[in-house]
Formats: C-alpha cells, structure tokens, sequence
C-alpha cells in the first residue's frame, strides 16, 4: 500500500505532522521513533515493523492498531489463490 496510509490520513484530520508525531513519541518514550521510520510508514514504504513501534505510534496518536493498519497491508503475506 503506497502512498497515504491511515496513519497519515489520521495525521492530516487533525492537522498534525510527522515531526509532531516524533516529538510526542520521544516525549513520552523511553526509545524513540526515528523521523525517517515514520515517514516511512506514512508513506507506506515501510509496512513490517515492530509491534511496539505500532503500539508508540498509537499511544501518541491516542489510536488503536485497527485505526492505523488495514488488511491490505497484509495481504502480501499470503499466497494468492490459483
């Protein structure tokens, strides 16, 4: 899934950055985000990452995983049928 994701759709209704979503993640973690990996993700360049970069993700953007990640970005994990 390329271009905007939930995340970044989530983060433009509420005006927000990408930078605000790295501040707030470094202010209340113990281990950041890099801004590279949420661009990333946003973008939708990156759909494999850790499940506790999700769960920061969604602890800053007061979020459930459901409200970021859709079944398409799984649906390369499986084998489509013949």
């Amino acid at each position: 899934m390329k271009g905007n994701t939930k995340l970044q759709k989530m983060l433009n209704e509420r005006n927000l950055t990408q930078k605000w979503l790295y501040e707030k993640i470094k202010e209340e973690c113990v281990t950041p985000v890099g801004e590279y990996q949420i661009n990333r993700i946003c973008k939708g360049k990156t759909t494999n990452y850790h499940i506790m970069t999700l769960m920061k993700i969604c602890r800053a953007m007061e979020c459930t995983p459901n409200e970021i990640i859709t079944k398409s970005d799984f649906d390369i994990l499986y084998k489509k049928e013949q």
